[in-house]
């Protein structure tokens, strides 16, 4: 007879032994001579297949750097020339994978902005937010996807590009401005028109003078450099709204009736006061879109499409101040701050071994997968990691140790309890699940609510958590279950020891 505390142990569903070959390896119960059959653990192989493409995906894009590196003929070690990227042709992908830094992790620009001269009928407020607008659009065709356009105050923007140097963030924010389309019509220029453009450029043509079309930046959607197919060389392909193409198909069409080379044949475009192109029209355009072709060089084209995409500002924006920053952790800090994280995660895996056992092991497998996914999301989809959203990785890090600390603390409620290993550990996930998801829940509505509301250095903390968050979810329920579910099945790992829970001594 089984009394006191052992009863728990006690299976309350005894089988008879089966014959040789038949079930699984009979369990012998720890309190009594009885034996029982130990259930078959339900390892779904969809998810393990899951978690194994998963994972490489991860390593693969993880170390992605190395793979390039090689493809280039480069060493292993010291900088990388060039951006990592992935190209597949016959798919028509390509995307740059490395980890996007901020302002105070790589250093770059700060530029201060100011606009004046807003035209009649828009506040200032209006204007700040206009251009801030057309700035980032701006700043994001030129292909830096980690820059801050932000506004400041009532009248000022302020612009933060990362790995660029002061020179170079002039050149692209320095001629910011107001584009409009002009056509040559015989005649001499008036004085407004000397005073509204410069007099070199409006004076072009003897004998011709820049007629106003009341087209402007304002009605372009898109303009991006292209390839003209016939000739492999380079142009810019326009796009224009509804009013925009309605106002350029009846110019182009009244255009076109003059010979090539004639003056009113020919589309000016001005970016405030300055001519910056003066192309032939071939044919009437109409539908809204266009191609300027002619004499561009790669460089040349990107330029002009920057420009075109600089849209119609509504006032003079003018540079207040630039300043070129280094780095403000340095490179130093960054690797002690590194080397802190591993120091960390060191511990938190040691802790999860010697407490937890043979789930810590479990457990920290699932934990150094979760890390690989996470890094290779950012790395992947270009999430701008500043402090701050280091800082957001780091937090998820603990999260992720949470889920698991319930799932098994649960597991081990389940086995004093009495229940087999098998149904222990599926009982401590289900129950585990619901303070898991609800926790997850609320942070990821806190993230929400900082990246709306936040200023721009809350919102990187507030994605690089969320996406933990996300990452570890999966990570703490869907691969620590399977794994568990495997190490369940081997017989060597059926001891209850293995899990921090002692066995009864028979009465």
């Amino acid at each position: 007879m089984i009394n006191g505390p052992s009863r728990r142990f006690r299976d309350p569903h005894p089988v008879l032994p089966r014959k040789r070959g038949e079930g699984t390896p009979p369990f012998k119960s720890f309190s009594s001579g009885l034996t029982y059959t130990f259930p078959r653990m339900r390892v779904d192989r969809r998810l393990l297949a899951l978690i194994a493409v998963v994972a490489v995906i991860a390593l693969f894009i993880d170390g992605f750097a190395y793979v390039y590196r090689l493809a280039t003929n480069q060493p292993l070690t010291g900088a990388i020339r060039g951006v990592p990227t992935l190209s597949i042709p016959f798919l028509g992908f390509e995307q740059q994978i490395y980890v996007h830094k901020g302002l105070d992790l790589q250093g770059g620009t700060h530029l201060e902005l100011e606009i004046t001269n807003v035209r009649s009928g828009i506040t200032d407020t209006a204007a700040r937010d206009i251009a801030v607008s057309i700035i980032e659009r701006r700043v994001n065709s030129s292909g830096y996807a980690e820059s801050v356009v932000r506004p400041e105050g009532k009248n000022r923007i302020i612009v933060e590009l990362p790995g660029v140097n002061l020179e170079q963030a002039k050149q692209i924010l320095g001629k910011t401005s107001y584009l409009t389309i002009w056509k040559w019509e015989p005649g001499t220029p008036d004085a407004a028109t000397l005073q509204q453009l410069n007099p070199k450029d409006a004076q072009k043509h003897p004998g011709y003078k820049p007629v106003y079309t009341n087209i402007d930046g304002s009605m372009i959607t898109n303009a991006s450099r292209s390839t003209d197919p016939n000739t492999n060389q380079p142009d810019v392909s326009i796009s224009f709204n509804s009013k925009g193409s309605d106002l350029f198909c009846a110019f182009t069409r009244d255009r076109v009736t003059h010979p090539q080379g004639d003056p009113q044949n020919m589309l000016a475009i001005f970016i405030d006061k300055d001519l910056v192109e003066d192309a032939n029209v071939i044919q009437e355009i109409c539908g809204g879109s266009g191609v300027i072709t002619g004499g561009f060089t790669a460089a040349s084209a990107q330029a002009l499409a920057i420009q075109l995409n600089s849209g119609a500002l509504p006032g003079t924006v003018s540079l207040a101040s630039a300043t070129e920053v280094g780095a403000t952790l340095g490179a130093t800090t960054v690797k002690l701050s590194l080397l802190a994280g591993a120091f960390g995660l060191t511990i938190v895996i040691l802790f999860m071994l010697l407490y937890y056992r043979l789930p810590g092991v479990v457990a920290s497998l699932a934990l150094l997968l979760y890390a690989a996914i996470t890094l290779a999301i950012f790395k992947f989809f270009g999430i701008t990691l500043t402090l701050a959203g280091l800082t957001g990785f780091i937090l998820s890090v603990g999260m992720a140790v949470d889920a698991n600390v319930l799932i098994f603390e649960r597991v081990k409620e389940e086995l004093r309890a009495g229940r087999t290993l098998g149904a222990a550990m599926e009982a401590g996930v289900h129950r585990a699940w619901p303070a898991i998801r609800d926790s997850n829940i609320s942070t990821l509505i806190t993230c929400s609510v900082l990246y709306f509301f936040g200023a721009p250095l809350i919102k990187g903390f507030a994605i690089t958590l969320a996406i933990g968050v996300t990452v570890s979810m999966f990570s703490a329920v869907v691969t620590t279950q399977q794994f568990l579910q495997i190490v369940a099945g081997l017989r060597p790992a059926r001891r209850l020891a293995f899990y921090g829970v002692r066995a009864p001594k028979a009465a």
